[in-house]
């Protein structure tokens, strides 16, 4: 019976379930209105169609079951055709949506479009200041009140069409849009009015893509009846897929209800079975009870237990060390064996008790001496005998510091004390000096422990001879304080040397600062002669313009005057950037100048304005290419310095080649987190290979007059500044210096 029903029932409650989920899904596939999970859904239903199939499969040779299975598959081709009609209805209510939602935006741009409109048509029928004619002011009220009706109907359109949007399940849809089709006539008939006010040309314009969408046979009506016709497929598929799942239902609850009664009789025989069952159980169980308690009380408890704890007793004395107390447990049985071996066992610790100690004393080489926890000496073994000179002597009551001078009693009295380390932590070890008969002094280490005898705490010393490791320690203290000495002397020495370097550095540091403005006095020098050229000519303008201002004045003629003066201004300013440029790079700056913000755009201009008059002495463009805003962290004297050197130097490349004119340019590489990189380069012919390893090297240079001190300079210069020079080349050949400027 089991056999035959329990498949049955167990596939009657999966199908159950399965019925029941397809009811849910169904429930929500007919309100969802989104496609994604109208598809989730569709999934779903499949997945519990084949978990049914394959809950049928092996059963069918049951006709309930086969049956069953062949009204789950005919539901499944219902659902089938159910799901893309759903599908189909979502699209067109969305379409819908999208049709409702143009309508919206439409009457509402009418609504706006009109009331600008009506107002201005209101303003000139009412407004004094524009005067009119009364055959034109009729035609105003007849335009105003014409927007008005037309206000009044397109709102009656919108009403209507939402109506019908809303109800176009219950309504006849060609009878509703023939009604709206009279409706757009009307509107159309009354928008002809305004055809001679161009301002109503938008207006208008909207009112006829409105009249587009909701005409008949249009996007909305087309909409509306594909709409309607899905509506009623889908219900009456609904209708039918609900009538097949109500009578599955109303199988499998048959199917339940038949299984249901047969398990009932399977229970009640097996009840019957189990409780003829549980009084065998009963039976047998009491009866092992009374026949254990029988043998635990006559035979375990008597024979067995209370010998056994007699001799774990015994055992337990035994371990705590009493050895002396017998063994009661006796019997011709492995228990009463077992209590003989341990008296014997006893008896053999006592023998070995008494033994023991004093072998293990005598036979070592350590110098041992044990005593009570109040320091009385028990015993001492030979080494110890012979280090105290005690061979023949016996102890009666002597005190373990009698042995020692008498500075060492007090001490050793207190390590015996009841609160002392040894008692409390069980060892404790001190150093102590010995003097032998030639009054050598020994060094001996003493460490103290406790043991227990037969659980009595005893103290055994052990003394170990340590004079050597005590003299060398000696020594090596006294080494120590030696060589400290010896190191404290040589720091001083060292803090000597320190400030004295110190001196020289300072010293170095002058001098590099003087030999660099040696070397800006000699870049102004070479400049002074080009310098009074470039002041000669200003000089001589303003010579003449002066004369010319006399003349003028003379004459009593003065249009041009105010011109001619401010010439005059523009000479005087450039004479004066000259000079100020020339005065600011002659000052004398100091390395130990605090860094600040320097724009490096003004500096190269201050750079250029100084050796502007090199360049132009041999037909050079010095071309500044940096930005207005380009900044770092340095000095600004020592800046321009080193861009100066590095544009005379170029000049001097330059200077030989005739055939094309020289280029020099400063140019910005690369603008980073840190630092910004800066390139001064030129077309002429680059560095020259023999000496390119040594140009930063003192004193090396390739001009005929020249110390060749102008690159160490300059990088000295930006070694002080965080930075760097690097030498490279142009793509065309030429030198190009990089300059590395940090920003933080």
């Amino acid at each position: 019976m089991l056999d035959n029903n329990m498949p049955s029932l167990k596939v009657s409650y999966q199908l159950e379930r399965s019925s029941t989920q397809l009811q849910a899904y169904l429930n929500e596939v007919h309100t969802t209105r989104n496609i994604i999970r109208l598809n989730q859904i569709d999934a779903h239903l499949q997945k519990s169609l084949d978990d049914i199939n394959r809950f049928t499969i092996k059963l069918t040779n049951s006709k309930a079951i086969k049956k069953l299975r062949d009204e789950y598959q005919q539901l499944g081709v219902d659902i089938q055709l159910f799901v893309p009609l759903l599908s189909n209805k979502v699209k067109l209510k969305q379409e819908l949506d999208k049709i409702s939602e143009s309508m919206l935006w439409l009457h509402q741009d009418i609504v706006d479009e009109v009331n600008p409109l009506r107002q201005e048509i209101e303003w000139q029928i009412t407004s004094e200041r524009v005067r009119l004619s009364p055959e034109k002011k009729s035609k105003l009220y007849d335009d105003f009140t014409t927007l008005q009706m037309m206000t009044l109907k397109e709102n009656e359109l919108v009403s209507l069409v939402n109506e019908v949007v809303r109800q176009y399940k219950q309504r006849n849809l060609e009878s509703a849009f023939h009604f709206i089709s009279y409706k757009t006539d009307e509107i159309k008939r009354l928008s002809e009015r305004l055809e001679h006010n161009a301002a109503s040309i938008t207006y208008r314009q909207l009112l006829l893509e409105f009249f587009a969408l909701v005409k008949p046979n249009g996007k909305l009506h087309n909409n509306l009846k594909a709409l309607k016709s899905l509506s009623e497929q889908s219900n009456q598929q609904r209708e039918t897929i609900q009538s097949r799942l109500e009578n599955q239902q109303k199988q499998i609850k048959s199917l339940v209800s038949k299984t249901s009664v047969e398990l009932a009789g399977i229970k009640l025989s097996t009840r019957n079975i189990i409780e003829a069952g549980n009084v065998l159980l009963i039976m047998v169980l009491v009866s092992s009870i009374l026949i254990s308690a029988l043998i635990y009380f006559y035979f375990v408890r008597k024979r067995i237990v209370q010998r056994l704890y007699d001799l774990s007793v015994n055992l337990n004395s035994v371990s705590a060390g009493e050895t002396k107390q017998l063994i009661p447990v006796t019997g011709r049985d492995e228990i009463g064996l077992l209590g003989r071996t341990l008296s014997e066992f006893c008896l053999q610790l006592q023998e070995i008790e008494n033994t023991n100690a004093l072998n293990l004393i005598n036979n070592t080489q350590a110098s041992l001496v044990t005593c009570t926890t109040d320091g009385v000496i028990e015993s001492m073994n030979f080494s110890a005998r012979n280090l105290f000179k005690l061979c023949n002597k016996s102890f009666d009551k002597d005190y373990i510091w009698g042995l020692f001078n008498p500075r060492y009693h007090y001490q050793l009295r207190s390590i015996f004390s009841p609160e002392s380390l040894l008692l409390v932590n069980g060892a404790y070890t001190i150093t102590l000096e010995i003097e032998s008969e030639d009054e050598l002094v020994q060094y001996f280490r003493l460490d103290l422990r406790v043991y227990y005898q037969n659980t009595a705490p005893k103290i055994i010393i052990t003394l170990t001879d340590i004079t050597e490791q005590e003299n060398v320690a000696r020594w090596l203290e006294q080494k120590v304080e030696e060589k400290t000495q010896s190191l404290t002397q040589a720091n001083a020495e060292l803090h000597c040397q320190i400030e004295e370097r110190k001196r020289a550095e300072t010293s170095l540091v002058a001098t590099q600062e003087e030999l660099i403005q040696a070397a800006k006095m000699a870049v102004v020098g070479q400049a002074m002669t080009t310098l009074a050229h470039e002041l000669n000519q200003p000089l001589s303008a303003l010579s003449t313009y002066i004369y010319t201002v006399q003349m003028t004045y003379n004459q009593n003629d003065y249009p041009d005057i105010y011109d001619t003066m401010n010439k005059m201004d523009e000479i005087s300013d450039r004479m004066e950037q000259i000079i100020t440029n020339l005065r600011g790079f002659s000052k004398k700056t100091s390395f130990t100048n605090p860094a600040v913000e320097v724009n490096l755009y003004q500096a190269a201009n201050n750079a250029i304005g100084i050796a502007d008059s090199r360049a132009k002495q041999h037909n050079i463009i010095l071309n500044n290419q940096l930005d207005e805003d380009c900044c770092c962290i340095g000095d600004l004297i020592q800046i321009e310095q080193v861009i100066v050197n590095l544009l005379i130097n170029s000049c001097d490349a330059l200077a030989p080649i005739a055939e094309d004119q020289g280029v020099v340019t400063l140019s910005k590489l690369k603008c980073g987190q840190d630092s910004l990189i800066l390139a001064c380069s030129d077309n002429g012919p680059g560095f020259d290979h023999t000496i390119i390893n040594q140009i930063f090297t003192p004193f090396t240079t390739t001009k005929e007059v020249g110390l060749g001190l102008g690159l160490n300079i300059c990088h000295s210069i930006m070694d002080r500044l965080n930075g760097s020079i690097q030498l490279a080349s142009t793509l065309d050949g030429g030198a190009m210096i990089v300059l590395e400027f940090p920003i933080q």
